[in-house]
């Protein structure tokens, strides 16, 4: 699965885990074992937060149900330096212009549009990236709240490391590790993306976030998180909980 800066993050020697996602975003069948997305957790020397917030949920036991498999013809392209997956089954049919879109009718679809989406609505990807994917493809009560949000967090982040506005502020420290699939149907999917990242102690931490999506207008779309807000949707994870998430098949 928010992706945070990671000039900030060093600067204030903490690293968020980032899409959100990526990020916060267990998702690939085809990513293999590198760690997650952003996550908007922070993962600082002291407290976690460890307990699942409002619109998390703990890891539950893994079912075939529950598994995503991209198809033999799965790619990568590698949007703020995570490895993201297309295919000519599941989508995007199309990238162009800072989008993602047109994400197959079926449950790796949603899959594969969790991740996109997640990443793609973190200020590390930049305007050109995030602006079209939030104007276009992010939904709900608080998608209003998520634009304003992400944008004025990327002109900060950019002020402060003296980034060219409009330009990407750098790779994500995380990468996507797996994504469960906790409930599908034609219209609604919920899903909870496993992401990890290195903290500044040189410990691998494990966070998931819960990302929403809808479909509509022939497409799925992301449902904006609570206050337009990743880090309302993550939970930090302790190793033995990890187990619940399957990597994507295949890379």
């Amino acid at each position: 699965m928010t992706l945070d800066v990671i000039v900030a993050a060093r600067r204030r020697t903490r690293r968020r885990l980032t899409i959100a996602v990526l990020i916060g975003v267990g998702v690939l069948a085809a990513l293999v074992y590198p760690a997650g997305l952003y996550v908007n957790a922070h993962l600082d020397d002291g407290a976690m937060p460890s307990t699942p917030g409002p619109h998390t949920s703990a890891p539950a036991a893994t079912s075939s149900s529950d598994r995503a498999v991209l198809p033999a013809d799965v790619s990568f392209i590698r949007v703020a330096g995570v490895d993201l997956p297309v295919s000519a089954a599941t989508g995007p049919a199309v990238t162009v212009g800072g989008l993602a879109r047109g994400f197959a009718h079926t449950r790796d679809g949603a899959v594969v549009a969790a991740v996109h989406l997640l990443v793609r609505t973190t200020e590390q990807v930049g305007p050109v990236v995030f602006e079209p994917t939030l104007a276009d493809q992010v939904v709900g009560e608080y998608a209003d709240a998520m634009r304003t949000y992400v944008a004025t967090a990327y002109a900060q982040a950019a002020a402060d490391a003296g980034i060219t506005y409009g330009q990407p502020l750098g790779d994500l420290p995380a990468i996507v590790a797996g994504v469960r699939v906790d409930a599908y149907t034609d219209d609604h999917a919920t899903l909870s993306v496993l992401t990890s990242a290195v903290d500044a102690t040189s410990v691998t931490r494990h966070a998931a976030t819960t990302v929403e999506l809808s479909y509509t207008g022939g497409d799925w779309r992301l449902v904006a998180p609570r206050d337009g807000r990743w880090d309302t949707a993550v939970v930090v994870l302790d190793p033995d909980q990890i187990g619940g998430y399957p990597p994507l098949q295949g890379r």
